[in-house]
């Protein structure tokens, strides 16, 4: 067997590492970025996405601390180039909230969105955001709010300001017929980093945990009445 000498040792870890790199670039060509595809004719579309009981969405600060809502909704809209959609912010709204099992929770999202840049492909009709491409916007100063009360009274706040998580992913599909697209998603973001005013709700950290599943419907229109097909094609 021959013996490597440091300098062919050093050699051949040099290639080693130069064929690890060549297939992440093939691997990462595998995986392509795939936009929303929406009508050419548009400028912009409008989505709305929701989720109702017996579907929740919930946000766990820590093992035990839960904030469980039954309604969420999701309001926003993206520019169309060419049909295509490469960034999507929403506003949410979230109500029917309760924390720890039975207080009642009140999130408030003081104009903070949420923005998904381009998702990759990871099936037919079936794509990811990965942490990177999901982010929490907020203007300056302004954090979304949860606060439970306690019979109309305070017990703490929770704030979520402007981030990307740290892990964590959404999955989106295409549901219905070509003439009834929608879009379900099953998101599963986790490191949110958050601080609190109290140990109710949670001593603070990048240990929040954000889980819902949603349906989403596209618009032509501002007013979202008219539905448009909004697919994410092959």
């Amino acid at each position: 067997m021959e013996c490597l000498t440091g300098q062919n040792m050093s050699k051949a870890f040099g290639l080693a590492m130069m064929a690890l790199v060549a297939f992440g670039a093939i691997a990462a060509q595998g995986a392509s970025a795939i936009p929303l595809t929406v009508d050419n004719s548009l400028s912009k579309v409008f989505i709305t996405g929701t989720t109702d009981s017996p579907s929740v969405h919930t946000l766990t600060v820590e093992p035990g601390l839960a904030v469980e809502c039954t309604h969420a909704l999701y309001r926003g809209e993206a520019e169309v180039k060419s049909g295509a959609v490469n960034e999507i912010s929403l506003t949410p709204e979230y109500t029917g909230c309760k924390a720890f099992g039975f207080a009642t929770a009140h999130v408030k999202h003081n104009g903070c969105i949420f923005t998904l840049t381009t998702p990759v492909k990871i099936g037919e009709g079936e794509v990811t955001w990965n942490k990177d491409q999901i982010h929490v916007v907020c203007s300056e100063g302004k954090r979304i709010e949860i606060t439970p009360t306690s019979f109309g009274v305070s017990v703490c706040t929770a704030f979520v300001g402007s981030q990307t998580p740290s892990a964590g992913h959404l999955v989106a599909r295409n549901e219905g017929t070509s003439t009834e697209m929608t879009l379900t998603d099953e998101a599963t973001v986790e490191g949110v980093t958050y601080t609190s005013t109290g140990p109710a709700c949670g001593k603070g950290g990048n240990t929040a945990k954000f889980i819902g599943n949603t349906t989403a419907t596209c618009f032509s229109n501002g007013l979202h009445t008219v539905k448009t097909n909004c697919t994410f094609s092959s």
